[in-house]
């Protein structure tokens, strides 16, 4: 069963939490959490799974995940570093290019850069009392996350109000949010963050906040047990009778008939 990993959960100490893990023959069922998580691999195999896609694990892979992905770990005398994170620690121009980056999501850090990110996951963990410390510390460890997955990306130098606003969008999406609600994050007028935002995204802001909402609903009929009306309230559409015409619009079938003919595969393939 699909489980929801909460702030309080992981983060009850304060908004970084660092650990040091050995995990022996052990199944991680498909989940998500409110907060961000990164996983760094010492030793060990197995396979991550984030949004359906599944990755190998090696030595020196980096696993980022966000409140939107979805994923699984199926781990074999695992040895990691795991760093649990709230958005707002973060540096937001580094966050954004992690978070707006496929390649970051899981990487494999070369050998001059895994015991940098060693280094200082150990010197946040010594140091988790020490609020202005270990943000510093989680900063450098993601800004150089960010650039060793640049160059398997096509992200371009940078750092623009819309990627701002796609980083806050896609924290935050669960909950009730509105354009000018964005457009105050990220220091500009609704109207001209309006235009900004359909120059760069080719959508409006509406559009993309309901394809991010639908994508991820979609995910969660695949990989959960919820009911519709579940998924519909996890994905952050507050109207039930809009989020099924909106699904409908957008996949062409209607929730009920998606979630039926994604069991239906499921079994096919698990014959």
């Amino acid at each position: 069963m699909i489980k929801k990993m909460t702030n309080d959960d992981f983060l009850e100490k304060g908004p970084i939490a660092c650990t040091v893990r050995n995990i022996q023959n052990e199944a991680f069922a498909t989940h998500w959490h409110d907060f961000l998580e990164l996983e760094y691999i010492l030793s060990g195999s197995g396979s991550y799974i984030i949004d359906g896609k599944k990755y190998d694990i090696e030595p020196g892979m980096v696993f980022l995940t966000s409140p939107y992905n979805i994923h699984m770990v199926i781990a074999r005398n695992l040895h990691l570093i795991n760093i649990s994170f709230s958005v707002n620690k973060c540096d937001p121009s580094i966050l954004a290019r992690l978070s707006l980056t496929e390649a970051a999501i899981a990487h494999k850090l070369c050998h001059n850069d895994r015991n940098f990110i060693k280094t200082l996951s150990l010197e946040l963990l010594a140091h988790l009392t020490d609020d202005s410390y270990t943000t510093l510390l989680l900063n450098c460890i993601l800004e150089k996350l960010q650039k060793s997955a640049a160059s398997e990306s096509s992200w371009q130098p940078g750092f623009s109000a819309v990627q701002k606003a796609r980083l806050y969008i896609i924290n935050h999406f669960k909950s009730p949010l509105s354009q000018g609600e964005v457009a105050a994050y990220v220091g500009l007028t609704p109207s001209y963050f309006s235009a900004l935002f359909k120059k760069e995204t080719g959508m409006n802001f509406k559009e993309y906040l309901d394809q991010l909402r639908l994508e991820y609903a979609k995910k969660l009929i695949c990989v959960s047990d919820m009911t519709i009306q579940q998924v519909c309230t996890e994905s952050g559409f507050g109207c039930y009778e809009n989020f099924l015409r909106r699904f409908k619009s957008h996949f062409g079938v209607s929730p009920g008939q998606f979630k039926s003919a994604a069991a239906g595969y499921s079994l096919h393939n698990n014959r």
